[in-house]
């Protein structure tokens, strides 16, 4: 199993040009990877963890500055980066899940 970490900012403006295009780069980097690792029993998938408390986005809201760059994500109700890591646990404890 082949996670990338991806999320809603490959699809929408979101923080800014190079935030969007790199997960927009991401997502059709899990699709076309999906593709030609099929035959090898791979599954990739793009993960979209909601708003996350990473240590980045906890300083940026620390210097007052996640407000505008999130365009008002509420980041007290954001997820643990080991939520996602328990998602992908789970993919990988089911893989009958993946089809």
């Amino acid at each position: 199993l082949l996670v990338i970490i991806s999320s809603f900012g490959g699809k929408s403006y979101t923080f800014n040009v190079a935030y969007g295009v790199g997960k927009a780069g991401a997502d059709r980097l899990a699709s076309d990877m999906a593709i030609q690792l099929e035959k090898h029993n791979i599954d990739t998938v793009a993960l979209y963890p909601g708003v996350v408390r990473t240590e980045g986005n906890v300083e940026m809201d620390r210097r007052g500055e996640w407000d505008k760059a999130s365009g008002g994500l509420d980041l007290s109700m954001g997820e643990s980066p080991q939520f996602s890591g328990r998602a992908v646990a789970t993919l990988l404890a089911e893989p009958a899940s993946m089809k």
